[in-house]
């Protein structure tokens, strides 16, 4: 009997149940975005950051002088990261000369490590080719060297080795990146000499830092990897304050949509008075009179959680796609946080208008005062 009531009442007001149900539709709906969102934000947002550059090094615990470099042991980084599917770029390090002049040699993979760093502004060319390099701009102007000039590297004089190179391109980094000259040369042929070092762009932070080093100790490697703490502090901050505004968002949406279903409810109590009325007058307790409006709201909101929840699914998606170029995950978990928050802003909403029912007098409002 009390659903059949509920039905014919909801149908009965059918414009204010409409309003009704169109604002909480819109709250679930926005409701279901932020907590479907909110799920990926760390990994989605994370893995636009890593886009940026390196937030990570890997070197070995012992200097040069210390402990010889061991090739199997970067071997076992090389397959850790591998496995991880982890963006990597080893690089070796070197003092040479050219023209006389002392400059830091750094070898690595080009595409690898254009890939590393989208931030260097390079005038030429960004990756460049066998028998070429790139220079630093602080080297280019101590040499006075532009793109198509030729140079040629002395290495130590142990090794006894010159070596012509094409200029591809002049690097503009804002580092220390600018004082050095980049080759592709293989790291078995220099390791001898130099010093290596990986630069890594780990998602998670540093929680993926600290399990790679994890990893890297139960096959006792003397490889560590360490974050660039400002990287990895300025990623974790910037997420921080994105799940914040969300968090405000929400809140924002909660309050107003608290706010006009209240105003929909009220109205609906007001042209309703005399029905209630007459229901207390033929005997009516006050209880059943708030379990019908309860009930009421109650069933507005569910029908409401399910339209929202597929109406923010696919504005997640919307979203996810315009910001971060990838298709959202559908959280089947975000379907109970709604309902469950629909629920609550319903019963809020619903309050208002049973404390006006209760207030008032059935045989004042039957004479029409």
């Amino acid at each position: 009997m009390i659903g059949k009531m509920v039905r014919k009442s909801l149908f009965k007001n059918i414009r204010i149940t409409l309003w009704t149900l169109v604002t909480l539709t819109i709250s679930a709906a926005l409701i279901t975005m932020f907590a479907t969102v909110s799920f990926d934000i760390k990994k989605r947002m994370g893995n636009t950051l890593r886009k940026l550059g390196p937030n990570a090094v890997a070197v070995s615990r012992f200097s040069e002088n210390e402990r010889p470099l061991n090739l199997d042991e970067w071997g076992q980084f090389r397959a850790i990261v591998k496995r991880e599917g982890i963006p990597t770029v080893e690089l070796s390090f070197d003092i040479v000369t050219v023209e006389g002049k002392p400059v830091v040699l750094a070898m690595a993979d080009s595409e690898k490590l254009a890939q590393m760093t989208p931030y260097w502004i390079v005038i030429g060319h960004r990756v460049w080719k066998e028998q070429q390099c790139l220079i630093g701009k602080r080297v280019a102007e101590l040499l006075k060297l532009k793109p198509g000039m030729s140079i040629t590297v002395h290495q130590p004089s142990g090794a006894k080795k010159e070596t012509g190179y094409s200029i591809a391109g002049i690097i503009v980094s804002g580092d220390e990146n600018e004082d050095r000259i980049f080759v592709p040369e293989p790291l078995a042929e220099t390791i001898q000499h130099g010093f290596i070092y990986a630069l890594l762009s780990v998602p998670e932070g540093g929680n993926g830092i600290h399990r790679l080093n994890t990893q890297l100790g139960q096959v006792q490697s003397h490889i560590e990897i360490k974050p660039l703490r400002e990287i990895v502090h300025g990623e974790e901050a910037t997420l921080k304050k994105v799940v914040l505004l969300s968090s405000a968002c929400l809140m924002t949406v909660m309050v107003l949509t608290v706010l006009g279903v209240s105003s929909a409810l009220l109205s609906r109590i007001v042209e309703r008075r005399k029905e209630f009325a007459l229901l207390q007058a033929i005997g009516a307790t006050r209880r059943s009179v708030i379990s019908f409006l309860l009930l009421e709201g109650m069933s507005l909101a569910v029908l409401a959680s399910a339209l929202g929840f597929a109406a923010g699914t696919l504005l997640s998606e919307m979203v996810v796609r315009q910001i971060f170029h990838v298709s959202v995950t559908p959280q089947v978990t975000a379907l109970p946080i709604t309902l469950v928050v629909t629920l609550v802003v319903s019963l809020l909403a619903s309050s208002a208008g049973v404390a006006r029912a209760l207030k008032m007098q059935p045989a004042l409002v039957l004479k029409g005062e």
